[in-house]
């Protein structure tokens, strides 16, 4: 007679080997599908543009103002740069007697890259002349000058150009507008004009004026043309 015991434990063992192969492969499954979803990624196309423009660069004006010297027949240019000044010794009446003028050629240009436009104002830094001493100053004139300091008898011109814009205004302190109206003036770039301008003394000056004496100021202020 079989050992009944033995037998059920024999089959016992061979129902739990036919389970745990079933778990393994469960375990193996599952890790398999597991992996696959671990390392599994999803692919996306990808671009990069970058967008450049040509070189920006500010621009610039300078205004600069020139005078013919009356000796050389050079224009001798000076305010290079931002606001400079320009004392212009060629343009001097001393010993000056009634009736006496002097003439010179203001020349001014614009070596920016910028058109603008500008305005101007002139006065004489006193007023011991005034309001006997006038001048004249006419746009694209051409100065001219006779006479000498000797013979008390010199003689200042403007002649051509196309517009006067002083016309023998007398010179004080109180600064007066260049220009008809104080109105704009417009200079391309790398663009240039000419203004004569005639300073003298009043043929009616009274003797007491004797030993008197002043200079001419004219301020131009330029600004990009659009600029309020």
């Amino acid at each position: 007679m079989r050992d009944i015991t033995a037998t059920g434990r024999a089959r016992l063992r061979t129902a739990w080997r036919a389970i745990a192969s079933v778990q393994v492969r469960l375990l193996l499954s599952l890790g398999l599908v597991l992996g696959f979803a671990a390392v599994g990624t999803t692919a996306y196309w990808a671009d990069t543009a970058i967008f450049t423009t040509g070189k920006i660069e500010a621009g610039h004006l300078d205004l600069q103002l020139g005078g013919r010297n009356p000796q050389t027949g050079v224009v001798e240019w000076s305010a290079v740069g931002l606001d400079q000044n320009w004392n212009y010794s060629v343009l001097q009446l001393d010993n000056v007697s009634p009736g006496e003028s002097v003439a010179m050629e203001l020349h001014i240009r614009n070596v920016g890259t910028t058109p603008l436009t500008f305005t101007g104002v002139g006065s004489s830094t006193s007023d011991d002349l005034s309001p006997y001493l006038s001048a004249t100053t006419r746009l694209g004139g051409v100065a001219g000058n006779t006479g000498t300091r000797e013979a008390v008898n010199r003689t200042g011109t403007c002649s051509a150009g196309t517009a006067t814009w002083w016309d023998a205004h007398p010179l004080s302190t109180t600064p007066r507008a260049v220009t008809p109206n104080n109105a704009r003036v417009t200079l391309a770039a790398n663009g240039s004009m000419q203004v004569c301008m005639l300073a003298g003394l009043a043929a009616n000056t009274p003797n007491t004026y004797q030993g008197r004496s002043t200079t001419i100021k004219v301020v131009l202020n330029a600004k990009q043309v659009g600029a309020p």
